[in-house]
């Protein structure tokens, strides 16, 4: 009976699954989340490959990303804890790094900051692309393919990309030497390489006028998602991590950031990403950042005047910051400076035949510049249509920071006498230039470049505010009227208000977020 009784209690163990492939209670199996994580990520991998190839027919490509993980957390309870648990984790991270923790926390930024705006900038679709940023794709698609920045290999578009309807070249081009080259700085070219080329490579069509637009704004949205994810970063850094959140959601939502440098490739957008990363490197250094580090600070700054050469203004007040700081030090990042400005120098007199560049910037003489006139100066803070503290009214929490306690501050010694001095300086540039106005933009566009460096200043202020109900409903409050201002924009095209002649720069009722086409 013993033998009778062994064979069915071993053939029963046999039939048991192992504890290896045994299925949970919530229904997956051991070993099987590394599997569906790789599928979720080559599910957004694909995604953003047809957001690159197939241009704007595929505007909601990125999203795709989203599908996978949205599903696993409505059906799967041990994924929602397993994005609980690293959420916590992230912010753990978060938290040590404001206390002065050496670790950044980069994946708390990308999953922070610079994922969720890419994917709203990249599909929102708003854009803001002018004649000023026309030539940036044009340029790097040509580097991309022939090694060259000749734009006479698009003279047969259509619709026409280099000329107006009369065939005169359009005033963003320029005929140098046989060449047709931008007028503009070529800056934020290297930016655009980082969609242009895999969108090469992905075989788009880079011959199409509605390509070149949906990169534009492609790149734009990049730049700017990786723009704020810096900012964080640094903002945190500071002490306050509720603090830095307060005012990366108001740069996010309610600045510049969202209008100018979110939706078109403006200069601007190059000057405030390379701005921020020299910052990051002084702040996570702890005021003292090593021989390389402060090479690379160089190297950023740098690229700030190739990008715009107005921010060198914002770049000279850098350089004095660490000078006083560090003799030793300044001269150093001087030096890289120099150095990572030098391929630009030989870029200019190569393709322009002169060390400044783009013929836009020749045209910039004296006769251009009129300071301290007190109408262009109010109107560069106050004007309805360009006022920096009416379409960034938080920017008064700035100026707060002037008269605020300095105990406990975690910034580098003297952070915010650079951001405000270098704010005020730039200020004074814009006011000084016969066009403050800006051209055709949206809102205080020529101020985009300090935007950061203000919200910075408002870090403090803002974590001091957190403290109590009343400061956190004026920061609502700030938040609400700064986002109402600037999404006339993106909703209905608000930047039109520009084609209304003669345009009143100091209307309340016909300033540019009332403007209903």
């Amino acid at each position: 009976m013993e033998g009778l009784d062994s064979e069915p209690t071993t053939r029963a163990a046999s039939s048991r699954p192992s504890r290896r492939f045994a299925v949970r209670r919530d229904g997956t199996r051991p070993g099987s989340s590394s599997r569906l994580d790789m599928v979720c990520w080559t599910i957004a991998t694909v995604g953003l490959a047809l957001w690159l190839r197939s241009g704007p027919n595929a505007r909601f490509a990125p999203l795709f990303g989203l599908v996978a993980p949205g599903l696993r957390w409505a059906v799967n309870a041990d994924y929602r804890r397993r994005i609980r648990r690293w959420v916590a984790e992230a912010w753990e991270d978060v938290e040590a790094w404001s206390r002065g923790a050496d670790s950044i926390p980069w994946r708390a930024a990308l999953a922070f900051a610079v994922g969720p705006y890419f994917l709203l900038q990249a599909v929102n679709g708003a854009s803001l692309g002018t004649f000023d940023t026309r030539p940036v794709i044009p340029t790097t698609v040509s580097l991309v393919r022939q090694g060259d920045v000749d734009l006479r290999e698009f003279e047969a578009m259509r619709p026409p990309l280099l000329r107006a309807r009369d065939d005169s070249l359009l005033y963003c081009f320029q005929d140098v030497r046989g060449r047709l080259v931008s007028s503009y700085p070529s800056g934020m070219v290297p930016l655009a390489l980082a969609t242009v080329a895999p969108a090469y490579l992905l075989g788009a069509d880079l011959d199409s006028a509605a390509t070149f637009r949906h990169l534009e704004k492609g790149t734009a949205a990049a730049v700017a998602a990786l723009a704020l994810g810096l900012f964080f970063l640094a903002a945190t850094r500071l002490g306050s991590p509720w603090g830095a959140i307060v005012t990366t959601v108001t740069l996010a939502f309610a600045s510049g950031l969202l209008t100018t440098v979110g939706l078109g490739l403006w200069q601007h957008g190059g000057v405030v990403t390379w701005l921020l990363a020299a910052l990051l490197v002084e702040f996570a250094a702890k005021g003292s950042p090593g021989r390389w580090a402060t090479a690379f600070q160089g190297f950023a700054l740098a690229q700030m005047v190739a990008c715009r050469p107005t921010a060198g203004l914002v770049v000279v007040a850098f350089g004095v910051w660490v000078l006083v700081r560090s003799p030793r030090r300044g001269l150093w990042l001087g030096l890289c400076g120099v150095v990572g400005l030098a391929p630009w120098l030989v870029f200019h007199r190569v393709v322009y035949g002169n060390l400044i560049g783009a013929g836009t910037i020749a045209s910039h003489t004296h006769s251009a510049w009129s300071f301290f006139a007190l109408e262009p100066m109010l109107g560069v803070l106050f004007s309805p249509a360009r006022g920096l503290f009416v379409y960034q009214p938080w920017a008064l929490l700035a100026i707060a920071a002037i008269f605020g306690s300095r105990r406990g501050d975690a910034g580098p010694a003297g952070w915010r006498s650079f951001c405000l001095t270098a704010v005020a300086l730039h200020v004074v540039l814009v006011a000084a230039w016969w066009e403050w106005a800006g051209g055709y933009c949206y809102g205080s566009r020529l101020l985009t470049d300090v935007l950061p460096l203000l919200a910075l200043a408002a870090t403090p202020v803002a974590a001091s505010l957190m403290q109590r109900r009343s400061g956190r409903a004026g920061l609502a409050v700030m938040l609400v009227v700064g986002l109402l201002v600037q999404l006339p924009c993106i909703t209905n095209e608000a930047h039109r208000w520009n084609l209304v002649q003669p345009r009143d720069l100091w209307g309340w009722s016909t300033a540019p977020f009332f403007y209903r086409g």
